[in-house]
């Protein structure tokens, strides 16, 4: 299955240029019907606004992806918006960008780079999931081992989970081609004393974080 990143939780942003007013909302969902939903729920909300302008992907490879510019000139709100999605490689989602005009026009080039902006600040600073295929290894060290193998483990951007009993045993969740770099590196921290087993291998969802998403192998 490919990987692909989605957004944790519902986030939103203000931004203001010209005297106009941009509000930002991204929305998980799944299906079509979530995102039409979406769309309704903001229009309610911001029901005086000048323009609700929209877009979303859905899908692992983005493969449904709708936009609107809601009144705007035609290719300055919803095609930017879908953009920013498609550059950030972020799927199941919709951004709504709200916008209370303030007097001064934009332009056709400011209202793209509005749009533009708002949508990727609001991608930028939602809490992001990495949906994807890893191999689950089951590693148990002497507690003496644990900090070394801990740091390691961050600054290979690797995801684990602990647990500590007699020994510490910690479930690493590694990229099947990064599988016997692994294997060797904590042989050789631990001189061959570490327990290694291997578990299932299965789509998982990790936090992301913001540097992380040009690292993350996807």
């Amino acid at each position: 299955m490919a990987s692909f990143i989605t957004i944790g939780q519902e986030h939103r942003i203000e931004y203001i240029v010209e005297k106009s007013r941009f509000i930002a909302t991204a929305i998980p969902c799944t299906t079509e019907e979530e995102a039409q939903a979406g769309i309704a729920r903001i229009n309610k909300e911001f029901w005086d606004a000048t323009h609700n302008c929209t877009a979303y992907a859905l899908g692992p490879t983005q493969e449904q992806q709708r936009s609107s510019d809601n009144g705007e000139p035609s290719g300055t709100a919803g095609k930017p918006i879908l953009e920013v999605l498609k550059k950030t490689k972020t799927t199941n989602t919709l951004i709504v960008v709200t916008r209370y005009f303030g007097g001064i026009k934009l332009g056709a080039g400011g209202l793209i780079r509005a749009y533009s902006h708002s949508a990727a600040e609001v991608i930028k600073s939602a809490p992001k999931v990495l949906h994807t295929l890893r191999q689950i290894v089951e590693v148990t060290v002497d507690y003496s081992l644990y900090n070394t193998l801990g740091r390691y483990l961050e600054e290979q951007n690797l995801h684990f989970e602990t647990n500590f009993t007699d020994k510490v045993t910690l479930q690493i969740y590694v990229s099947p081609s990064e599988l016997d770099a692994l294997q060797t590196a904590i042989d050789n921290m631990s001189r061959g004393q570490a327990g290694w087993e291997l578990k299932e291998e299965k789509m998982v969802q990790i936090p992301l974080v913001e540097e992380e998403n040009n690292t993350a192998e996807l």
